[in-house]
């Protein structure tokens, strides 16, 4: 390998490098609880917990995306009242205590004469220590999404119930919802009561 094929082929592997360390990942805590019995296979219908948000637009939208998950595993997602499950819905964004960073700037030295006092040669250096600080505040939410899977009748028995939370600096929860839900349908319905970090790349 001559130089400057090495060169190229250093260059490169840094360019990757930074490109990795650019790539925006959300990791998420997911928990879930659910029978050795979990049903496949059945209509299932997505509700919203709170009947304001199932009204929305946003909603819909997102129900859209977890029908998709549903439907790969196996289950019809359905419009009709006389589903036999239910997917329960909920989600939230909210803002948690900010991270606040305190760098110290100090200015290149600049030297000046004495002239009076002890330092009376003109040729002795002084030196500026002088700095400035800057505050720097970064935000960060919480955001969460939840889904119980429940039984269509007048017991509404819990099947199923999985949540995931994430932290991070977006605080538009239609941006991370995607990865949210990818996160929560990861190894489902994964183990009863363990909690998992899952790590997710996000598109830039």
């Amino acid at each position: 390998m001559n130089t400057r094929t090495g060169l190229a082929a250093l260059l490169s592997a840094l360019a990757l490098l930074a490109m990795q360390g650019c790539t925006q990942l959300l990791r998420g805590d997911v928990v879930s609880f659910h029978e050795d019995n979990l049903p496949q296979g059945q209509t299932i219908r997505i509700e919203a917990l709170d009947p304001d948000k199932g009204r929305s637009l946003e909603f819909r939208a997102y129900a859209g995306m977890l029908a998709e998950e549903l439907r790969m595993l196996g289950y019809v997602p359905v419009d009709a009242a006389a589903a036999t499950l239910v997917a329960e819905i909920d989600y939230a964004v909210t803002a948690e205590a900010s991270e606040t960073r305190s760098t110290r700037h100090f200015p290149p030295y600049v030297r000046y004469h004495f002239y009076y006092g002890q330092f009376r040669n003109p040729f002795y250096f002084g030196f500026d220590n002088s700095w400035t600080d800057e505050i720097t505040t970064t935000p960060s939410y919480l955001r969460q999404l939840s889904m119980n899977i429940v039984s269509n009748d007048r017991l509404r028995s819990h099947l199923f119930e999985g949540r995931v939370r994430s932290s991070g600096r977006q605080g538009e929860l239609a941006e991370v919802m995607p990865y949210l839900i990818t996160a929560l349908f990861q190894n489902f319905p994964g183990e009863s009561g363990v909690t998992k970090v899952v790590t997710i790349e996000m598109d830039e």
